[in-house]
């Protein structure tokens, strides 16, 4: 095979292992998205960060930890199951093939004598990376253990909507943020269980809240992703219009909300869904996934 077709293969497996949210190729996908994003706001180098509802492991965060971020903590409701073996050893690795840091140059000849960069012995090991993390789980987002404008980052990617109250959390994550601090959050704004995106709007908040089941508890991701649990996992099914209100009466400034993923308008109906979905445009409505950055006022 020609090395074109062995890139092209390579690329192939990296987007689909990037959509994977138990794969290192995700973790590096989310911090370099939130690095991104935070850069682009005026936030170049966060002193201490946060991420609600990490999931499966911390591999978003140990990026952030890799790249010298020197306080990284994490709150979820659910424990954090045990990472596959050498998860994050294979992660750091694949930091050091694809970020670098200052460590890239770590290919120089050790025997010449003429390398002046640091050596790959010097890029902090697995461990100690992981060890930067402040992981709290069994945990409310609404109630943070954690002091006030201590973070100036806070991220998720998939939880917000998942949190039974969403006004209590952004309120919050603006206690725990300081004053200018930045939340960036990816909101899935989609039927978690059904092939119709929309399908879980059908129902009245009554008949949605008696067959959702909470996230957390006897509800953890890694049985949703095993496909052990076969009900309705419970998301506020709050739109895109509901989630900029919900930042601005916490107290943030939202400087970005940008749709990641559109339904086609021809898909979404509005006659068939209950109130008060009917009556939205069509416009919100076909928002299946948000990206919100908001700053702390």
């Amino acid at each position: 095979m020609s090395s074109g077709g062995t890139d092209a293969d390579l690329v192939r497996a990296l987007k689909e292992r990037a959509a994977a949210n138990d794969s290192l190729v995700y973790a590096h996908r989310v911090y370099a998205e939130m690095a991104a994003l935070a850069r682009r706001h005026g936030l170049a180098a966060p002193r201490a960060a946060l991420e609600i509802g990490p999931g499966v492991n911390l591999g978003s965060l140990f990026c952030f930890a890799a790249s010298g971020v020197p306080a990284l903590s994490a709150a979820d409701v659910a424990p954090l199951p045990a990472a596959p073996p050498l998860f994050y050893e294979t992660l750091r690795e694949y930091l050091l093939a694809t970020e670098g840091f200052s460590w890239w140059r770590a290919w120089a000849d050790p025997a010449s004598e003429v390398a002046s960069f640091p050596s790959l012995e010097a890029f902090p090991s697995a461990s100690a990376l992981l060890g930067r993390i402040d992981h709290r789980s069994g945990v409310s987002s609404e109630a943070l253990p954690f002091e006030d404008e201590r973070f100036d980052l806070v991220y998720s990617v998939a939880a917000l909507e998942h949190v039974p109250d969403p006004g209590g959390t952004a309120a919050e994550m603006r206690r725990v943020l300081a004053p200018g601090g930045l939340a960036i959050h990816e909101i899935d704004l989609k039927h978690h269980g059904a092939a119709d995106p929309l399908k879980f709007l059908e129902w009245d908040d009554g008949e949605w809240r008696k067959r959702a089941t909470l996230y957390g508890g006897d509800l953890s991701l890694s049985e949703i992703l095993g496909g052990s649990f076969g009900g309705e996992i419970f998301c506020n099914r709050l739109r895109r219009d509901d989630w900029l209100a919900v930042f601005r009466g916490a107290g943030f400034s939202v400087e970005a909300a940008e749709p990641v993923v559109l339904l086609e308008e021809a898909r979404v109906r509005p006659d068939r869904l209950a109130e008060p979905f009917r009556g939205r445009p069509v416009e919100e409505l076909r928002v299946l996934s948000l990206r919100v950055v908001a700053r702390r006022v």
